[in-house]
């Protein structure tokens, strides 16, 4: 799999995650060091897993293969595995379905999570239970 050109004028930063099934960032920067987009996402190699939080870029800034470069890095880190994404406005179905053409991948809208990744969020999932409860 070939990514997309470099877009212009940007970096990309990844931020690691704590641990290995835990939520990994892509942030994008312009040449001023302000951050004109994001992609979150977590792999799992044992699960063969791969899932996409969330990808945001700047709205001046899209159309330029800003989101789509980020996504190609997430997918460098899984190439074998099965990915699904959060829930999906128009504009995000828009931008999967392009790259699953042109990736030859699907990306349903599944937030399909194995139980690893699931520990792996921040605070564990018996913490992040009580907050959504407010308990």
């Amino acid at each position: 799999m070939t990514g997309p050109a470099r877009p212009p004028d940007v970096r990309f930063e990844h931020v690691a995650a704590p641990v290995p099934e835990g939520l990994r960032t892509i942030v994008v920067r312009d040449g001023e060091g302000r951050v004109v987009g994001r992609l979150a996402y977590q792999v799992c190699r044992p699960c063969r897993l791969g899932y996409v939080e969330c990808v945001a870029v700047s709205p001046c800034r899209q159309g330029r293969g800003i989101g789509r470069r980020a996504l190609h890095t997430a997918l460098s880190q899984g190439a074998d595995h099965t990915w699904s994404t959060s829930r999906q406005s128009a504009d995000g179905r828009r931008f999967f379905a392009a790259v699953a053409e042109e990736t030859d991948r699907d990306f349903p809208a599944t937030a399909a999570r194995c139980p690893h990744m699931l520990a792996a969020r921040p605070g564990g999932p018996v913490r992040n239970l009580l907050a959504r409860h407010r308990l």
